[in-house]
């Protein structure tokens, strides 16, 4: 029988991580061991508040007596396995899971993940490096100089003031040389958005992230129906979470942001690509503040992305993996089987 193990994760950022609807200088997130006797999966929950997530409630799914049965023996029958999982409300835990089986059953068939799936590890979308939001303009300026290598930047905005994101943006296109997108996290309401978009429009934003709250619909009815047709694409990432959630966004927004920790795993975020690639909506790979573990399992879905921001890993200063390497914004995805993360520290 398939023996489970979690392992508490406390990852520190290097520098304090502030959005719209908080900030943060550490991460506890929990990795989740797969043991079938031979070889070992590894899954990494994020445990992000905002989405109701605590790492009692992840140790818990993971500690469920229903999961090793539910898993089985034959880690080959790997949609089985899916299809048998108990049922969770954290999609965090679940993500975890499903990262750990990938791996286990790639492992067991002595490829890389990415290889099994047929993709191309030369396709890998350009990954952009976030800016967070700083509380004066000092503070912001060293925060891009941490950016000045990058060829893509996602800044952070959704400060409380228009005048301020403008200012935050403004300074980031004359700091830097990269292209330069913007996340207001839920942060603007719709009229703030209206406000807002063209002047970003006008300095050459290259793409507009989640401009109102997440569960604002009508705001983003209003957004696509008074916004002028050559606005930047509006990307949906707090509004979406799975596949469910994908329908009511069409015709609203651009694209999607699929999060592993968001959706539940790599089996529901390739549905998802599926589901809003007919759709005709663009796809950004994206992640929380996560080790290794989870970026490289997010990593090997990037050459079907548009998008990437896979930086999570850059944020914080005690990674115990490594594995998809990135240099600058371009991901690298390991020639290992698995999701190809290797340990660094005990």
């Amino acid at each position: 029988m398939m023996r489970i193990h979690s392992e508490q994760l406390s990852l520190q950022l290097e520098n304090p991580f502030k959005i719209s609807y908080g900030a943060t200088t550490s991460r506890q997130n929990v990795l989740v061991h797969l043991h079938d006797g031979e070889l070992t999966g590894v899954g990494e929950a994020a445990v992000v508040p905002y989405y109701g997530e605590t790492p009692e409630r992840v140790c818990a799914y993971f500690e469920d007596p229903a999961l090793p049965n539910a898993i089985g023996e034959d880690l080959y029958l790997l949609e089985d396995a899916f299809d048998q999982l108990p049922a969770t409300a954290s999609s965090a835990a679940r993500a975890a899971v499903d990262m750990a089986l990938h791996d286990l059953w790639a492992k067991k068939l002595g490829q890389p993940l990415y290889r099994l799936w047929g993709l191309n590890p030369d396709r890998c979308a350009t990954s952009s490096y976030t800016v967070a939001l700083a509380d004066d303009e000092p503070a912001y300026r060293k925060l891009l100089e941490t950016a000045c290598d990058y060829p893509v930047v996602k800044l952070k905005l959704g400060s409380g003031s228009i005048d301020s994101d403008l200012q935050f943006t403004q300074m980031a296109m004359t700091t830097l040389s990269a292209q330069i997108c913007v996340d207001a996290n839920g942060g603007w309401s719709a009229q703030d958005a209206l406000t807002i978009i063209p002047h970003l429009a006008e300095m050459g934003v290259m793409f507009v992230e989640q401009p109102v709250a997440k569960a604002d619909f009508e705001g983003w009815r209003t957004l696509r129906h008074q916004l002028p047709a050559d606005m930047p694409p509006l990307i949906a990432d707090e509004s979406v979470q799975g596949v469910e959630s994908i329908l009511p966004l069409a015709g609203l927004a651009d694209g999607i942001n699929i999060k592993l920790a968001k959706c539940g795993g790599l089996r529901p975020a390739r549905q998802m690509i599926m589901l809003a690639r007919a759709l005709g909506l663009r796809i950004m790979i994206g992640c929380m503040v996560e080790s290794s573990v989870a970026i490289s399992a997010a990593a090997a879905l990037t050459p079907l992305a548009d998008y990437a921001d896979l930086d999570g890993n850059l944020l914080i200063t005690n990674d115990p993996y490594r594995g998809a390497c990135n240099i600058h914004g371009k991901l690298t995805l390991p020639d290992l089987p698995g999701l190809g993360v290797e340990r660094l520290v005990e």
